[in-house]
């Protein structure tokens, strides 16, 4: 498709994304229109990752709005999806994580996760802004069943549903949920904390998390995903240093960034 054709098909996209969620007041998969738009914005969104089509959507003065304010509606619209899909499951006779629709970019995304710190192994893993459907939080407890995973969250609903799910597939020993603010969260010793996506309050929480001894796993958005998610804050260089991060790939929406303290990263390369 011509680049001037798929600016202008992203733009339609976004617009009618913004323009349906601000009215909508059911924004949750039982609200099919919901689901269409997303779905068509996702997809949409995926075929803009050229440089070029990605500076003109986020400079686009025209869009000023929708930028701002259209990766908070979506953040509820995902809230609201975890829920559905998090009852849905529970539900069923037989719990099978892989029915979610987005499973597969999930898998993706651990994937990568866990090749950013591949050489290290963990105590405990902490999923701060777990959420309702914590599958982050499962598939590190599969691929690391040396590591205590803890989910925490603020919403109580979500966290009833988080510990619902980890019984009904048998992670209740190694996944917990802890109910708090992430602000309030204090990691334990050689432990790995994700802050997720939608987590708000990241600066503070990273300010928190100075003085401990932890590694730190940032979800970010770049390029037009930024339309879905907001940028991540980042931890100041002097308490933390970037070690990896994954590259932007059509298969996962998020990049993620590995973080260790920078005291230690300091200490390790005078070793090496």
């Amino acid at each position: 498709m011509p680049t001037n054709m798929l600016k202008q098909e992203a733009i339609n996209a976004i617009r009618a994304s913004y323009q349906l969620l601000r009215t909508e007041k059911n924004l949750s998969p039982m609200n099919h229109r919901v689901t269409d738009s997303l779905t068509h914005l996702v997809r949409t969104l995926t075929r803009c990752q050229s440089p070029e089509l990605a500076k003109f959507l986020l400079d686009a003065p025209e869009l000023a709005v929708e930028r701002e304010n259209l990766p908070v509606l979506c953040g509820i619209a995902e809230c609201e999806m975890e829920k559905f899909w998090a009852k849905h499951l529970i539900g069923r006779p037989v719990c099978d994580l892989a029915e979610f629709w987005y499973f597969p970019e999930y898998t993706e995304l651990c994937q990568a996760e866990l090749d950013l710190f591949k050489t290290r192994k963990f105590d405990r893993i902490s999923f701060l802004g777990a959420g309702a459907l914590p599958l982050t939080a499962f598939l590190l407890a599969r691929h690391c069943p040396q590591s205590k995973v803890i989910c925490v969250d603020f919403d109580e609903e979500a966290c009833a549903l988080a510990e619902q799910l980890s019984r009904k597939i048998g992670l209740k020993e190694q996944v917990s949920v802890e109910r708090m603010d992430a602000l309030q969260y204090m990691p334990g010793e050689n432990e790995l904390v994700i802050c997720a996506s939608l987590l708000q309050g990241r600066e503070q929480v990273y300010k928190n998390l100075q003085s401990h001894n932890c590694a730190l796993l940032v979800r970010d958005a770049e390029g037009p995903y930024q339309y879905l998610y907001k940028a991540a804050e980042l931890p100041a260089v002097t308490s933390f240093r970037e070690i990896a991060k994954t590259q932007v790939d059509a298969r996962r929406i998020n990049t993620s960034r590995y973080f260790e303290r920078a005291a230690e990263w300091m200490e390790n390369a005078r070793a090496a």
